[in-house]
């Protein structure tokens, strides 16, 4: 409860004794004690002093008596002066500290002291605490007081109504909402009122850096305090030529045709590559096929895809704003034939840049089996395009190209079972990772294994030109190969360096539903009989035994935020792991969880924050309804937004938050949400 300070309804009058013995004589003993006067809680502590002049003998005595206020315990005081108040006191009370002469008893000095209590009512709370507005924005405010009192509102930065309903003004910066009960007890909110968007944030990548944490930690308008069904929604939505698998890609204050745009790039299974001015609706800035003349996106049909009705542009592209090009790999049907091609755009214009596109193939290359899933990774001067298969019909290989970012030359080529078979490189959809040293990471799928040239279902570190430096395998590949049981369902989440005994980890989820905390330093390679050599297995947390395709558990690449991990299983509700950073392990069960649970194949998470504060948690339903979730980073209890059906979906699509809004793509649309 709040301490209050009191003005007692009546003055009790305090003496206070100085010696005047002798009749003044100056050679009189003269006591003295500071303060004067104090007010204290109940339970706390006041230290007063004393002087004693005309006496050698400088001894006192410290006494306390009661004046007012009905109490029984009038506190205590020690031999230095020490003042304790008692614990509690049934009303405001008042008592009186002297300090005594032992050389003369008739000689001494008093203060009187205050007992403030608890006032009943003391406690004004007001929800919500913090909050983020745009100008002109409305709010309701709530005030709770503990004993049921009135509140008056106030207000900084706008106006507020006897409801508490706040209305925020024109000028944006720091405010207070103030609410006060009768007795004067006040409880505060502030309000921090902000234009959304308008940064020069650019989001280039899948799941917007190389590491795969998937965070947007510059996100300063939207909140957990903001993001709910009164103030977020979908601004408008973008009806496109194909299906959206892949994440749309973002940068601000591109000028094309002489006008200034936040654009927004979306990728169609139809390979169509669109610009979009990002905050409003319109048409394209530009518009690209990938298709030649005579040519087709491939059909299902021809393919055996789960990708219907035709498969384009599946991975997500990758931008160098550097030079400003955009890099995409296209899927075409030319004369009877597939084709891959590697495109290279620039962005003001869309049109292709010297050199591009260049055809992707490599010896033994059987493009009718191959699909190209991951997002693509730039890096190290490179673009990395890993490949896999269209519903795990033969004869395919898990593939890792890389080919200039300059000239489209083709660099290198890792086949993942060059003796063997399988081994795809999908990831549901994730782009490889890269440390800060220029190594790669990707996940492969079952297939062949024997540790030398094999390397299905395996965490596999390669160097920037694809040897193999590191991996790690399951104990039980041969099992998970037989089963269909795909180590790399799910993408590899390179942890930001740790202080603690492992700096430098991996963590992934495939099928079976184990994660995996591995040290990039020493990934263990394969160990007979066990899985002892990593830093960490976590069994049976993720992933629901029921639903479709159970209990394959992971489709997605868990984020990254604030030392947590958080998990989007199939079947299963979004939950979050705490990693300590000393031991570097994830908390053994979840830390919170949500209560919806994510029909199959669950969803890729992502997570905006400003900087440590306001963290969200984003995440796309597939089924049964195509929907936006929100939830409170630090709390996943709390799901902050629901959006309702967007129509037909499709699978592992990311969210793209940036610049206060969120773009998500759809089996024909692109859909953007934002302050409403």
């Amino acid at each position: 409860m709040r301490q209050g300070v009191v003005v007692l309804s009546s003055i009790f009058a305090l003496i206070v004794l100085f010696g005047c013995g002798g009749g003044g004589s100056s050679t009189s003993v003269v006591v003295g004690i500071s303060p004067s006067s104090a007010s204290v809680a109940v339970g706390a502590n006041q230290q007063f002093t004393n002087t004693v002049k005309n006496s050698t003998n400088t001894a006192v005595i410290w006494q306390v008596a009661g004046v007012s206020g009905g109490n029984s315990t009038v506190g205590t005081i020690s031999t230095a002066g020490l003042y304790s108040a008692p614990a509690s006191v049934p009303s405001p009370a008042m008592v009186v500290v002297s300090v005594v002469s032992q050389a003369d008893p008739s000689k001494s000095a008093s203060a009187s002291v205050t007992i403030t209590v608890n006032i009943p009512g003391g406690v004004v709370t007001v929800s919500p605490s913090s909050l983020i507005l745009q100008p002109g924005k409305t709010q309701q405010f709530t005030a709770t007081d503990s004993a049921g009192l009135a509140v008056t509102w106030t207000a900084t930065g706008g106006t507020i109504t006897s409801s508490g309903l706040y209305t925020a003004g024109a000028a944006t910066g720091s405010f207070a909402v103030t609410a006060t009960d009768s007795q004067n007890n006040v409880g505060r909110a502030s309000v921090s009122i902000q234009s959304p968007g308008g940064s020069s944030l650019n989001y280039t990548t899948w799941k917007n850096d190389n590491l795969g944490t998937g965070q947007q930690t510059k996100e300063i308008f939207l909140a957990p305090s903001n993001v709910n069904s009164a103030n977020f929604g979908i601004l408008f939505s973008i009806t496109l030529d194909g299906a959206v698998f892949a994440q749309p890609l973002y940068m601000s204050n591109l000028s094309i045709g002489g006008v200034t745009h936040n654009v927004v790039f979306a990728a169609t299974e139809n390979d169509s590559v669109y610009a979009f001015d990002a905050d409003q609706a319109g048409a394209p800035l530009w518009k690209v096929s990938l298709i030649p003349a005579g040519a087709a996106a491939v059909p299902t049909s021809l393919v055996g895809s789960t990708i219907f009705p035709t498969i384009g542009i599946t991975g997500t592209p990758v931008i160098d704003p550097a030079t400003g090009t955009l890099y995409v790999a296209g899927e075409t049907l030319e004369s009877g034939n597939v084709v891959f091609r590697l495109h290279a755009l620039d962005i003001i214009t869309g049109r292709e840049r010297g050199g591009s596109p260049t055809v992707i193939t490599t010896t033994g290359w059987q493009p009718l089996e191959q699909m190209q899933r991951p997002g693509l990774l730039l890096a190290n001067g490179n673009v990395y395009i890993g490949f896999g298969s269209h519903g795990d019909h033969p004869p395919f290989r898990g593939l890792l190209f890389s080919y200039s970012a300059a000239s489209l030359a083709q660099v290198g080529v890792w086949n993942v079972t060059p003796t063997g078979t399988e081994g795809a490189i999908w990831m549901s959809g994730a782009a490889p990772t890269i440390d800060p040293v220029g190594n790669i990471y990707v996940i492969t799928s079952n297939g062949t294994f024997d540790g030398t040239t094999n390397y299905s279902d395996s965490f596999v570190k390669l160097s920037p030109n694809l040897t193999v430096l590191d991996y790690f395998t399951p104990f039980d590949q041969a099992t998970l190969s037989a089963s269909d049981l795909d180590l790399g369902s799910g993408g590899a989440l390179l942890v930001p360096d740790q202080p603690g005994a492992f700096p430098h980890e991996i963590i992934g989820c495939g099928k079976a539903s184990s994660i995996f905390v591995i040290n990039r330093d020493n990934m263990g390679k394969f160990q007979a009989g066990s899985n002892s050599q990593v830093i960490q297995e976590i069994d049976n947390q993720v992933g629901g035994t029921t639903g479709q395709q159970a209990p394959d558990a992971c489709f997605m690449t868990p984020a990254y935020w604030q030392q947590t991990l958080y998990f989007g299983a199939n079947n299963d509700v979004l939950e979050a792991f705490t990693l300590n950073p000393t031991t570097g392990k994830l908390s053994t069960s979840p830390t919170s969880k949500g209560t919806y649970v994510f029909d199959f194949p669950g969803g890729q998470p992502v997570v905006s924050s400003n900087g440590s504060t306001n963290g969200i948690v984003w995440i796309m339903e597939y089924s049964p309804a195509v929907a936006l979730h929100a939830y409170d980073a630090n709390n996943l209890a709390n799901e902050l937004y629901r959006s309702g059906s967007l129509g037909g979906g499709a699978k592992f699509v990311v969210p793209t938050v940036v610049n206060s809004k969120v773009y998500v793509g759809t089996a024909s649309k692109l859909v953007v949400f934002g302050p409403i």
